[in-house]
Formats: structure tokens, sequence, C-alpha cells
């Protein structure tokens, strides 16, 4: 039974681990790409 529990752990920290990848990255690039266009904004 511990086997099936730590699968089951191992399957639940791969879900999170992807989901943060999925969720963080696009939001994390787009941050700067604003945060880009607002510095050329201030130049310009």
């Amino acid at each position: 039974m511990p086997h099936m529990t730590h699968n089951y752990l191992l399957g639940l920290v791969a879900l999170v681990v992807s989901f943060i990848v999925c969720f963080y990255v696009p939001l994390t690039y787009a941050w700067v790409k604003i945060r880009e266009q607002q510095r050329n904004q201030n130049k310009s």
C-alpha cells in the first residue's frame, strides 16, 4: 500500500509542478514583455 500512496503523491507533485510551469512561464514572459514596452515608452 505505501507504494501506491507514493505513486499517488508523485503524480500529484508532477501535476502541481506542470501546472506551475504552464501557468508561471507565460505569466513571467508576459510580465517581461510589458516591462520592456514600458521602458521603451519611457525612453521615447
